[in-house]
């Protein structure tokens, strides 16, 4: 956590306290009175102050917090528990910051050498002892390169600051310390080693998933710019946007454009995918395919913008199929050519969802929140020329670096040497795997010749208790024998009266089990042929 510069003034009923906390989430603040202690928490700001009067306690509800976005700054009015006292020290910031009786470093009065009485000691440490967060002032210019990034490239050192929350934003480490071409060949990089082949494929061969999500028409193809309307979520939010001009030259201009393409087509996959209505993963899907957003990229060109669109949607995201790319990049073209105000609704939307998901809201401040301010003054015109020069860019699967081609051809002709195997060649290959599988006692199936030693061992086994059974098996069927051989002659008698009456059925059956036979063989012929 990170402690905020502040300001402290008084009147005769009240304290002022003027937190400057540029990148704190707005929407989830926290202050809290008790008596002489106040705290205040916005992540990633934490910030404890001990007064030397009393104040009224939060849970009376008498303090008043306001936000100046234009600066950054929580102005909190807390009221005194006695009016017309008057607090000391207040401009005695260190003193402030110490914890609630705290006046200097506690030296031990007596020092233990012998080691006894060591239980006793360590229970008087814990009662003692304050767990209180540590805090100290801000330092100053923490960066000293002053690597650019954010909207028009005017933030820095930011990262430096915010170590913590810096790996749940974006994917580059160390984005403070770090030239723009460096930042470009570790994106690069990275993208190679993660594609996933498989999964590509698997898009590739099995489309149902992403057909549906090709076969979407979202909303605003039905609209023209005259009928965008901003909600009125969309307007609430436009008052706690900061009122601000931005000076841009035109490189920073060509950058911030650059920039808003490839935002609004993070947005348009996510609203595709999700078929128009936002899921927990809107957030994800936002600021992973986006270069700008989770590399802090500056484009210089828009084919350069198109092609790590399109390729990090085949990187990252659950669904990658070349077509959704495209119809992705279609998508954004028509939210260009709408105008200023329908890409203002996208961006408000990115606010809202990036709010929610922490620490994502830091995109907000150092793009997000910037672009909806800096979009109101944008002329129409301008964004339908950039519409008009993406339509024109177009992507061929080489174009994006992965071997696509390469990749989809190897995938067809190992498809077509399956396909082109006769039903007799893969009944072959199933009989050769089977040929070399030996069941054992217990029923599993045991491959290859380094398991032959336990498969012997079995049928070792196996055959010492059929020798026994055959023993005890001989000495009851010379028994049973004897008392055969009687009845065979008195029945052989009977067999001879019967056996011209037998011979002419088994004539008579044995035509029709060859018949049978001959249509069962018939059959088999034809399956073969088949």
């Amino acid at each position: 956590m990170l402690t905020p510069k502040f300001e402290v003034q008084q009147d005769d009923h009240h304290l002022m306290i003027k937190i400057f906390a540029a990148y704190a989430q707005v929407t989830d603040v926290e202050v809290n009175i008790d008596s002489e202690t106040f705290t205040f928490y916005s992540s990633p700001y934490y910030l404890r102050l001990t007064f030397s009067g009393k104040l009224i306690d939060s849970e009376q509800e008498k303090h008043n917090v306001k936000y100046d976005p234009d600066r950054g700054v929580f102005i909190i009015k807390c009221q005194k528990e006695t009016p017309s006292q008057h607090f000391t020290n207040l401009d005695m910031l260190t003193t402030l910051l110490a914890p609630q009786g705290a006046v200097g470093v506690n030296k031990p009065l007596i020092e233990v050498i012998d080691g006894k009485n060591e239980e006793s000691g360590d229970e008087d440490d814990c009662t003692n002892s304050d767990w209180s967060y540590y805090q100290t002032l801000p330092e100053e210019n923490i960066v000293t390169e002053g690597h650019k990034y954010g909207f028009g490239n005017t933030f820095s050192g930011v990262f430096a600051a915010l170590q913590d929350e810096l790996k749940g934003v974006v994917d580059i480490l160390d984005p403070d310390n770090k030239r723009f071409s460096q930042r470009r060949e570790e994106r690069l990089a990275c993208e190679l080693e993660t594609f996933d082949e498989d999964h590509y494929l698997a898009d590739y061969f099995e489309v149902e998933t992403a057909q549906q999500c090709v076969e979407f028409i979202p909303e605003f193809y039905c609209l023209t710019s005259d009928e965008v309307k901003l909600s009125e979520k969309d307007q609430e939010d436009m008052l706690r946007l900061p009122n601000k001009e931005h000076l841009l030259d035109k490189g920073a201009k060509s950058i911030v454009y650059l920039g808003l393409v490839d935002i609004l087509y993070a947005w348009s996959y996510n609203h595709r995918v999700t078929l128009g209505e936002n899921c927990v993963e809107s957030a994800w899907n936002i600021s992973k395919i986006s270069a700008t957003l989770s590399w802090l990229e500056s484009f210089t060109q828009l084919k350069h913008v198109a092609v790590s669109c399109v390729s990090r949607s085949l990187i990252y995201p659950l669904i990658r199929n070349w077509h959704l790319a495209m119809e992705v990049l279609r998508d954004t073209v028509q939210l260009l050519s709408l105008g200023h105000k329908q890409v203002l609704k996208c961006l408000l939307e990115i606010q809202r969802i990036f709010n929610s998901s922490e620490p994502r809201y830091l995109l907000n401040q150092l793009y997000i929140t910037e672009y909806c301010v800096w979009i109101q003054k944008v002329q129409d015109n301008k964004l339908m020329s950039l519409a008009d020069s993406l339509r024109k860019v177009k992507l061929e699967k080489d174009d994006v670096g992965l071997e696509l081609h390469e990749l989809e051809a190897a995938a067809h002709m190992v498809l077509e040497e399956e396909s082109s195997l006769s039903p007799e060649d893969n009944i072959n290959t199933v009989a050769a795997g089977l040929a070399e599988m030996t069941i054992i006692e217990n029923g599993a199936a045991i491959l290859g010749e380094d398991n032959q030693d336990a498969v012997d061992g079995n049928v070792t086994q196996n055959s010492e208790s059929l020798s026994h059974i055959s023993d005890s098996d001989s000495s009851s069927s010379s028994e049973s024998d004897s008392d055969d051989e009687s009845d065979d002659e008195t029945d052989s008698s009977d067999s001879s009266d019967d056996s011209s009456e037998d011979d002419d059925s088994e004539k008579d059956d044995s035509s029709s089990d060859s018949s049978d036979l001959d249509s069962d063989d018939d059959t088999l012929s034809e399956s073969g042929d088949a």
